[in-house]
């Protein structure tokens, strides 16, 4: 039985791998189209948007997810326009996700898929027609933005380029089967005065009154490895412990200069790495050594020091060297 039906199995997974929408390759652009969209920043990022989302739901509905790429491809190359282009584009991804439908656009929409210590918020108001106001912030670390502008809607698929000095940045909202909505900036460096400090405004959204997502723990985020270590690195920094939360909206795994055998992640706010830091070292059997920096009230840093061990005094060599990092003033 399983010999009948290994080529049905076989035929499905071909499909699959032959019927897959590819960006286009600039280094082998052919056709006027294809050169048109690689001239344009803004084409050839719409052009990776739509194939992002092809690949995302092929796997739910392949045959029909294969049609409307083979579809959008074929609108696409009767363009003689970048208008036109652009709405081929917008055009495939409202087919992709059924966008042209009612949506309650108006309201509060917040990034659920940003990580910690990075958000997004964007108010939408005055719907009429086809066009709304939009209304967005940004943040990441120290750095904020905030920006307004004119969406129109195109089969559904919100799009603008007329955001209020934004030198030419365009971003396209999808609303999703699931009441989400699908955000996509240019990221092709047209954005970048809106978005300072690698900020951005992509992702998943949902509409709430305030952040739905839930309070960050070192735990969630991955910084300590089990609930035990988080308890134990609770009742070791006390109020701190939200302090450390804080401070990790970047963190990257250090080296060990001791030798411990033990893993040690270095956590900085993002744009202020050199004053508000921290660094914590732990080992397999509950050892743990966490020193942090913030900004004290004269323009230097305070320094925080604590330990599971008995010697309160004597920082490991990695602890000591992350510390001549910072001077005092």
């Amino acid at each position: 039985m399983d010999l009948i039906k290994a080529p049905a199995v076989i035929g499905f997974t071909l499909l699959l791998l032959t019927s897959t929408a590819k960006a286009i390759d600039c280094g082998r652009a052919s056709s006027v189209v294809e050169n048109t969209v690689c001239d344009k920043p803004e084409l050839m990022w719409l052009d990776r948007v739509f194939v992002n989302a092809f690949s995302e739901l092929q796997m739910r509905e392949p045959q029909h997810v294969n049609q409307i790429a083979k579809e959008m491809a074929r609108e696409r190359n009767t363009c003689v326009s970048d208008s036109c282009l652009r709405s081929a584009y917008l055009g495939g991804l409202s087919q992709l996700y059924d966008a042209d439908r009612q949506v309650d656009w108006q309201g509060v929409w917040w990034n659920v898929s940003a990580p910690h210590g990075n958000g997004g918020k964007i108010r939408i108001s005055q719907l009429a027609g086809d066009e709304f106001n939009m209304d967005a912030s940004v943040w990441g670390g120290v750095y904020r933005s905030s920006f307004s502008g004119k969406v129109t809607l195109s089969d559904g698929v919100g799009f603008t380029d007329k955001i209020v000095w934004g030198g030419g940045c365009s971003i396209v909202l999808i609303p999703r089967p699931d009441n989400r909505l699908e955000v996509s900036s240019d990221s092709h460096g047209r954005c970048d005065m809106l978005l300072p400090g690698k900020t951005s405004i992509d992702g998943v959204y949902v509409k709430a009154d305030n952040d739905p997502r839930l309070p960050a723990t070192l735990l969630t985020l991955g910084i300590l490895p089990n609930k035990a270590l988080d308890d134990r690195f609770r009742q070791l920094t006390g109020s701190d412990y939200a302090q450390y939360v804080a401070t990790a909206t970047s963190f990257v795994y250090s080296q060990d200069l001791d030798q411990f055998g033990a893993t040690v992640l270095t956590l900085w706010v993002k744009g202020m790495a050199n004053r508000q830091s921290a660094i914590i070292m732990y080992t397999p059997e509950g050892k743990i050594w966490a020193l942090r920096v913030s900004p004290d009230t004269d323009n230097g840093v305070e320094v925080d020091y604590v330990t599971t061990e008995k010697d309160k005094e004597t920082m490991p060599k990695t602890l000591q060297a992350w510390r001549t990092l910072f001077t005092d003033r």
